[in-house]
């Protein structure tokens, strides 16, 4: 009985699941069409695109245009094709019916906050795996650390030391990548070199990127110490004419320095103490001991170097003014910045520096586009001229080497120096009317002319397992066996 009624239970089971699928199946046909398109590019010209990556959403169906940015393909009635491939925008079109879609590709033009500039490329932040650290203009702008680029950037890249010898006016810190030695600068492409780098304006740079250990093998033996790449700023195509104002004005001081002794009593009583340490016995009298206590007569007066020597609150200013914009086919950057910076050793340690920055691209044709760079500064540094040594690091010497008895001028009249026995610490030598001026003038200019021509190019692999390169110029296709 069992086995009787299990024979028809299967014949009917076999035969409502063939008639499912037969019905299923016509109307899957039923809903399916056949399409066909072109996809070309949204310049005037409307050039044809090939490879272009063509996906039905929500499946893993799809091709790819051929050489004249044809395609064919079968899809569902209601279903939404997908148009994608690296540097045109991703669009998406239902087909509702359709059975001839033809697409037009916007170029996609990455904006530098969303790429990294890893040597004579870009990638894009998130895929890179490589020790690479940036920084953008937003960055740099919001600290004035100093005159040059490196003295602002302490602290806000990781791996990078910057060391500083003294903080005179347009001094900049040197700069090491892994404490590894002096790193190879690219500014825009060019190698140049550090003095090129720190003198740019902060205000004319777009992102700087640091490339370490093997990021910086592009660039070969010279990135042994890793790389310093600079991308300046350059105007955006189909925006408007803008005209930007950037000042500011601070005051420097010394954040820390020691205080010698400036009270002459306590240094001669010290002085004395040493001796009988040293020598068992000590030439200064206790009649002298108590003149410099008193301080009153010439001689034992005591003289305080350091507040002499040292101006508080020495001024920073830097104005830059630019402009930029573009058009279709033109784009432009036009920078001009002036800086001044004086010393907490008073005005006669000046730095000043004035820049002019100027970037502009053209594009001759689709793929052809050719721009012109230019850069210039011209730097003036003033100081007093003491013949055979630093003027800079005397007046620092001299604070902890004078003595407090000790005084700059003759009887305390400004007409006359005070011989002091070591004349090059004392401060009232070093000024221009008495001590005379040294004046470095530095002037550049620099002019960079490129030209870029797009190949669109595409590495394939056909049946017989050999790797073909075609590249398109214009509306022509070669072929290149790899």
């Amino acid at each position: 009985m069992r086995t009787l009624l299990q024979k028809p239970f299967k014949k009917t089971l076999i035969f409502s699941v063939l008639l499912f699928f037969l019905i299923f199946h016509q109307s899957y046909a039923q809903d399916r069409i056949e399409i066909t398109g072109k996809v070309l590019t949204s310049a005037e010209d409307a050039a044809p695109l090939p490879f272009i990556n063509v996906l039905v959403k929500g499946t893993t169906r799809g091709t790819t245009t051929d050489f004249d940015g044809n395609f064919n393909i079968t899809v569902a009635s209601d279903a939404i094709m997908i148009f994608s491939y690296v540097g045109y925008r991703t669009q998406e079109i239902p087909v509702e019916g359709q059975t001839e879609i033809n697409v037009q590709l916007v170029e996609d033009v990455s904006s530098l906050d969303e790429v990294v500039v890893t040597g004579y490329g870009s990638q894009e932040k998130k895929s890179i795996t490589g020790a690479i650290s940036t920084i953008t203009s937003e960055d740099l702008e919001k600290v004035h650390g100093g005159a040059t680029v490196s003295s602002g950037l302490a602290g806000k890249i990781p791996g990078v030391s910057f060391r500083m010898n003294d903080g005179r006016p347009g001094a900049g810190a040197a700069i090491q990548i892994r404490n590894m030695g002096t790193p190879l600068y690219v500014i825009d492409g060019i190698q140049q070199d550090e003095g090129q780098f720190n003198n740019l304006a902060p205000n004319d740079i777009e992102s700087l990127t640091i490339l370490k250990d093997a990021s910086a093998a592009i660039y070969g033996v010279r990135a042994a110490n890793g790389v310093v790449v600079v991308t300046t700023k350059r105007g955006k195509r189909n925006t408007k004419s803008t005209v930007s104002v950037n000042a500011y004005t601070g005051w420097q001081n010394w954040s820390r320095f020691p205080d010698p002794v400036n009270d002459s009593y306590q240094y001669v009583s010290a002085k004395a103490e040493a001796d009988v340490n040293e020598f068992g016995s000590t030439n200064i009298t206790p009649e002298e001991l108590e003149k410099y206590r008193i301080g009153e007569e010439p001689g034992y007066q005591s003289f305080n170097w350091k507040d002499f020597i040292i101006k508080k609150n020495a001024p920073l200013t830097s104005v830059n003014v630019a402009a930029s914009g573009g058009s279709e086919n033109i784009n432009y950057y036009m920078s001009a910045t002036h800086l001044k910076q004086e010393s907490v050793l008073g005005d006669e340690f000046t730095f000043e520096r004035s820049n002019i920055q100027s970037n502009i691209e053209a594009s001759i044709t689709d793929r052809l586009k050719v721009g012109v760079q230019t850069n210039g500064r011209i730097e003036t540094r003033l100081n007093p001229g003491i013949p055979g040594a630093d003027d800079y690091w005397l007046p620092r010497f001299a604070i902890l080497r004078n003595r407090p008895y000790e005084r700059p001028f003759a009887n305390d009249n400004p007409a006359y120096l005070n011989d002091i026995g070591h004349n090059e610490t004392n401060w009232a030598l070093h000024n221009f009317e008495t001590g005379g001026y040294k004046k470095d003038t530095w002037r550049e200019l620099q002019t960079n002319f490129t030209a870029e021509y797009i190949l669109l190019c595409r590495r394939l692999k056909n049946e017989r397992k050999v790797f073909l390169l075609y590249c398109r110029s214009g509306y022509e296709w070669s072929r290149i066996y790899l």
